[in-house]
């Protein structure tokens, strides 16, 4: 019984004709294991470049500001009760900013960089209510409509962030004992 095989058949040919035996072999023999990892690292390496390099959506610009939004609110509210300092934050339409309050008056808070005035993306709309009255927020921002009392009290209040071209909104809602939400309302 004979069993043919490559290598059978290489050591049966003349000398000449085994260099061409030995390249057929290794053309045959495929990728190793390692080239294919190179390749995928080389390959993701490049869709994660493509992906750092187109711009946010709109979507994404809208719940990036709704939830640093909310989590600046949570710590106003947090540090209001552990200092024992009134904060309050002051709504523009196109911006938001905290407040400390010194005696009577309203002062910008400076020197916590966590809180710092921030202003939204230029298609990006802010619209406040409080107490379930709408407070008009243009040209508005330099002095405080919702409070965070250092007893932990806070002005009930419902904030919509708008965005251009994203047919829903973001609601950050809080209710006087200080019940703080980030709501996605549905589209009707």
């Amino acid at each position: 019984m004979l069993v043919y095989s490559a290598r059978a058949s290489c050591f049966a040919l003349p000398p000449a004709s085994m260099q061409s035996c030995g390249e057929a072999r290794q053309a045959a023999r495929g990728f190793t294991l390692l080239e294919m990892m190179v390749v995928m690292v080389i390959l993701g390496l490049l869709s994660v470049a493509v992906s750092l390099a187109l711009p946010d959506s709109a979507r994404q610009r809208l719940d990036t500001d709704a939830q640093r939004l909310r989590g600046q609110i949570g710590l106003a509210m947090e540090q209001a009760i552990y200092r024992n300092r009134d904060y309050g934050l002051g709504v523009g339409e196109h911006g938001y900013g905290f407040f400390e309050r010194d005696g009577e008056t309203w002062l910008a808070l400076d020197g916590d960089a966590r809180l710092e005035p921030y202003p939204l993306d230029a298609d990006s709309r802010l619209r406040l209510s409080v107490w379930g009255e709408p407070v008009p927020t243009e040209g508005t921002g330099r002095e405080p409509q919702i409070l965070f009392l250092s007893d932990g009290q806070v002005s009930a209040f419902e904030l919509w962030i708008d965005h251009d071209g994203v047919p829903t909104h973001r609601l950050i809602t809080a209710s006087f004992a200080g019940d703080l939400r980030l709501l996605e309302p549905e589209l009707p």
